[in-house]
């Protein structure tokens, strides 16, 4: 599935730069790249594998969300992380790609936190 961590307010965004490093950073084995090919709305890109879990992961070329196909779990661990890229008071919404539920994502909520976003809507 598809899940979604977006910027209530479009104005809103990460820089390439900083996506990058934090990933590099905070996510040491995960695998990433530019984005190639046709998918001109994917910008940075990459993979991440877990106990046999995998993510893909990209953000959209302008900076305004993430998208991270993956199990529930690991996707609500991404939403958290990218939370800690984006300071407080400003929206972080967490959705599915069909926008079937959504929900703020607020500092200090706990994967369990998010992943209940996705009933609660």
């Amino acid at each position: 599935m598809t899940y979604l961590a977006l910027f209530e307010d479009q104005s809103r965004r990460v820089r390439r730069s900083d996506l990058i490093a934090a990933l590099e950073r905070d996510w040491p084995t995960a695998v990433v790249r530019e984005s190639q090919g046709s998918q001109e709305s994917r910008d940075v890109v990459w993979t991440y594998a877990e106990d046999g879990q995998e993510l893909e992961g990209y953000s959209h070329v302008d900076g305004t969300c993430i998208y991270l196909d993956s199990p529930l779990g690991l996707a609500a661990r991404f939403a958290l992380w990218f939370r800690g890229l984006v300071p407080e008071g400003i929206d972080l919404v967490f959705c599915d790609d069909g926008y079937n539920f959504s929900g703020s994502i607020e500092t200090g909520m706990s994967v369990d936190d998010v992943s209940a976003i996705t009933a609660d809507s």
